[in-house]
């Protein structure tokens, strides 16, 4: 498989992981910070936008900055904002993951941090019909257990990240 924008746009070829890559990377050169890759442990991947964040609306006569919202992008099925567009496919939905690269979080504040975007999210539940109790059943481990693994991974994430920055800084 490619990974690279560039194979992609010459040969015109490619399956989901490197059309969601080349998706990935044009959204950031038109200025979009905030994207992530979403994995389908089970076959297939997508992008997700962080849009309206930052926007100010009047509320009560006092200015507000919006959380935004994720939509889902996916270039193989020319599908914007239809999350549950798989719960179609007649999968059932198990462990699906977003990734926001934590480079581009460390990169976008002065500590490193931006507490509203983990570098890993569980977000499965916002791309099938089923509840909680469907999905937990499915998994066949505690909610509590992915939430705990999921946090560990993106505290390791930036652990790495930082041991890394720090040695080029260097």
């Amino acid at each position: 498989r490619y990974n690279k924008a560039l194979w992609v746009t010459q040969t015109r070829r490619g399956r989901c992981g490197e059309y969601s890559m080349l998706l990935y990377r044009m959204l950031r050169s038109l200025g979009y910070e905030k994207i992530r890759w979403v994995v389908d442990w089970a076959d297939h991947v997508w992008v997700e936008v962080l849009l309206g964040d930052g926007v100010k609306s009047k509320s009560d006569a006092t200015e507000e900055i919006g959380i935004g919202r994720w939509v889902h992008l996916d270039p193989c099925e020319a599908a914007v904002d239809n999350p549950l567009l798989y719960s179609s496919w007649g999968k059932n939905q198990t462990y699906l993951m977003a990734f926001y690269d934590p480079y581009a979080m460390m990169a976008s504040t002065s500590d490193g941090k931006d507490s509203s975007i983990q570098p890993v999210e569980d977000v499965t539940l916002r791309y099938t019909n089923d509840g909680i109790d469907v999905v937990t059943e499915r998994r066949g481990i505690p909610e509590q257990s992915v939430a705990e693994a999921v946090k560990e991974v993106s505290c390791k994430m930036m652990s790495k990240l930082k041991d890394v920055v720090a040695v080029t800084k260097s």
